[in-house]
């Protein structure tokens, strides 16, 4: 583990972290030389996991799986299920009702396989990278996330993709269940969706490149309305964390002394919690502003500049905060205002800056100072081996304060490494969030015409009807080469039972010769089908006081059809983007790799939607009640959600009937909700009658069975 203490003391004898940084350089430096490639397998046989805690990922060795399941080898072995799924199409043995079960069984296998090694990625990810009161804290029984940048706690938010549940086992709370993306942006994304752009802030000046390059947006530097007399102090290194916070306490003490006010910044409630413990044993009076004590958070910032006030703080206090000093301080020397004692440099300069920037405020008298040592993250991670050949060459004894050019000069290259490759991370996530904002923008250009209700939602619900039927024809009959192998009948009765589409002249070999001529008289049957159904909705709503009853039913089914398809290709993007770093292993460029594959999901996608809304509508039904003591609600019947449906599916059973929860009014709905309310009378209907629903049936043997 790479904090382990016995580790850091290693680290800090002469050699030994030059020989380390070698090593990994020497091993991850290029994994396409077979003889690197060879390399790092004879080191990993040895390793249950490889943690790489820069990348922030972790993965199960051979020797790792084997060990989780010494009874089940197979485990970790995905199946090809394209290769199974391709034979299954193959077999001339199986009917067609049995190559859809036999793909569910595989589909279903393959999923339930894939979730085990997903959970379990997640529990080690949850067990060896996230830390508490870190990344997160325990409250109330919860676990609650820590923003690292501004130390506040994240209420409401959790981690996706099952890692808030791995984290929840691991503190041994509560299991909640794994939260769904419904709707997904890049911030980046979202803030170039504006004309226009522009923005202030006192520590953009790091950042200028990444503001041209994502947003085009050039920085300019603005003069402080007050001159600037605020000391900053060189930076205090020292080799453990130990001597560092004995130093930091041995400093926080000497300025109380002088009366001074001082903010100690942190950059965890970890780190701000220690430091609190050794005030108290010291006898220091003091306040600590971090996620767990947020509530006070004004009182406590209100007194951070009044005579002798100590406050420990996390990156809470280091934003856009002015403290004010207070009225009995000498302020005529210029270190005498704000004491800034940092004790630890962030991977952004920009937090760093922001810390120094509470002291000296509009000319105000302050001093700056930050304490290092070499077992910060930001020097164990990032830090030059410049710096440990120093440290060897010097000889520093224990408690002995660095200093010098060479160092600072090392740490600022440090931060500027690890923004340049979070940089590297926000434009590569920021690549791959375009793939989908092509999707997107399609996705929601169709809910807008489902949301507006005019003719042009009609004309995409029969351009959609269309491609459904089509593709139909053409999946049923792919493997059919000659015309005497077209299975009419079988193809007649599968759209009927999928679609409720009755193509007779599909059985009329002279009438349709061809796959082509088959596929125009479905379409035909398509058309005339949906001009039948919205007629039918349209006199239906006529009959109650609802003349737009068809549009309504029309828009309902298909934004129901969008939003739920939608939330799943979500899902399934992102279990892509995962899984698609691993293509670098192959030589293979992830992001090109990505953008086919998520181009060849998003078709999958349109042709879902197609044929399950074409399914949906189709199969939808209303029927008026008849009077009651008191008054029923309507129904639209559609196919339940759940129930398995899509363009491989073509063969599925009739919508099941649903009860009509009691309203005090009449009211139209379908399975998803409510869609409309009515308010004229409902129109009695004989039990031999002709169904409302249009099926030609009468009432007593279609909608009214049972009453």
């Amino acid at each position: 583990m790479p904090k382990n203490k016995r580790l850091l003391k290693l680290l800090n004898e002469t050699g030994i972290k030059q020989m380390v940084q070698r090593m990994e350089l020497d091993a991850i430096g290029d994994r396409k030389l077979p003889m690197k490639q060879q390399r790092m397998r004879d080191l990993e046989e040895t390793l249950y996991f490889v943690l790489d805690e820069k990348g922030h990922s972790v993965h199960l060795t051979d020797r790792g799986a084997e060990a989780m399941s010494p009874n089940e080898p197979g485990l970790f072995l995905v199946p090809d299920i394209s290769e199974e799924i391709h034979q299954i199409d193959k077999d001339p043995e199986l009917t067609p009702h049995d190559r859809i079960e036999r793909r569910r069984q595989v589909e279903s296998d393959y999923a339930i396989k894939s979730e085990k090694l997903h959970i379990i990625h997640k529990l080690l990810q949850a067990h060896v990278l996230y830390e508490k009161e870190v990344d997160y804290l325990v409250q109330d029984g919860q676990v609650v996330i820590v923003d690292e940048f501004t130390g506040r706690v994240m209420t409401g938010r959790r981690w996706a993709d099952g890692l808030h549940q791995a984290v929840e086992a691991k503190e041994r709370v509560q299991v909640k269940g794994e939260t769904q993306t419904f709707a997904t942006i890049t911030i980046q994304n979202y803030f170039r969706m504006y004309d226009k752009l522009a923005g202030m802030t006192g520590t953009a000046e790091t950042e200028e490149t990444e503001f041209y390059s994502i947003y085009g947006l050039e920085v300019s530097v603005i003069p402080t309305h007050r001159p600037m007399v605020r000391l900053d102090q060189p930076d205090r290194i020292y080799k453990t964390r130990k001597e560092k916070h004995d130093a930091i306490m041995d400093e926080v003490e000497r300025l109380h002394g002088m009366g001074w006010p001082i903010l100690i910044g942190t950059v965890n409630v970890d780190v701000s919690e220690t430091l609190s413990r050794q005030l108290k044993r010291r006898g220091l009076k003091h306040e600590v502003l971090n996620a767990k004590y947020h509530q006070r958070e004004a009182e406590i910032v209100a007194g951070a500049g009044q005579k002798s006030a100590i406050v420990i703080a996390t990156n809470m206090a280091g934003r856009g905060t002015d403290i004010k000093l207070g009225k009995d301080l000498d302020l005529t020397q210029p270190e005498a205002g704000l004491q800034i004692i940092g004790t630890e440099r962030h991977e952004s300069r920009r937090i760093d800056r922001q810390l120094r920037g509470r002291s000296g405020r509009q000319g105000d008298p302050g001093q700056s100072i930050f304490f290092l040592s070499l077992e910060d993250d930001l020097m164990r991670l990032f830090g030059s081996d410049r710096i440990a050949r120093w440290m060897d060459k010097s000889g520093a004894e224990a408690g002995e304060v660095i200093t010098g050019g060479l160092v600072t000069r090392a740490i600022g290259q440090a931060q500027k490494r690890v923004e340049l490759q979070n940089f590297q991370q926000r434009k590569r996530l920021l690549e791959y969030d375009d793939v989908m904002n092509q999707q997107r923008e399609v996705i929601y250009s169709l809910r807008l015409f489902a949301l507006e209700r005019g003719e042009e939602l009609k004309a995409e619900a029969r351009r959609m009807i269309e491609l459904a039927l089509e593709r139909a024809v053409a999946t049923f009959l792919v493997g059919a080469v000659r015309p005497e192998e077209y299975d009419r009948g079988g193809l007649r009765e599968a759209l009927t039972l999928q679609y409720l589409v009755t193509a007779d002249a599909l059985v009329d070999a002279d009438a349709t010769p061809t796959i082509e001529q088959m596929a125009e008289a479905v379409k035909a049957e398509g058309e005339a089908s949906f001009s039948r159904k919205t007629q039918y909705l349209a006199d239906f709503g006529k009959t109650i006081g609802m003349p737009e009853v068809d549009t309504e039913v029309l828009s309902h089914v298909m934004l129901s059809v969008l939003d739920e398809r939608w939330k799943d290709h979500l899902y399934d993007l992102d279990q892509l983007r995962n899984a698609i770093q691993y293509r670098a292993w192959g030589q293979k460029d992830p992001l090109v790799e990505y953008k086919r594959e998520a181009f060849d999901m998003f078709e999958d996608l349109m042709h879902d939607i197609q044929s399950t809304f074409t399914e949906r509508f189709f199969k939808t039904q209303v029927s008026a009640d008849p009077p009651r003591p008191e008054p029923q609600a309507r129904r639209v019947v559609a196919p339940s959600p759940a129930e398995p449906v899509g363009a491989d599916d073509m063969f599925t059973a009739p919508p099941r009937r649903m009860a009509a929860p009691p309203s005090v009014s009449p009211a139209l709905s379908t399975s998803n909700g409510p869609i409309a309310r009515a308010t004229a009378a409902v129109p009695q209907v004989g039990r031999n009658d002709p169904c409302p629903c249009g099926s030609g049936r009468k009432y007593k043997k279609c909608h009214g069975a049972g009453r």
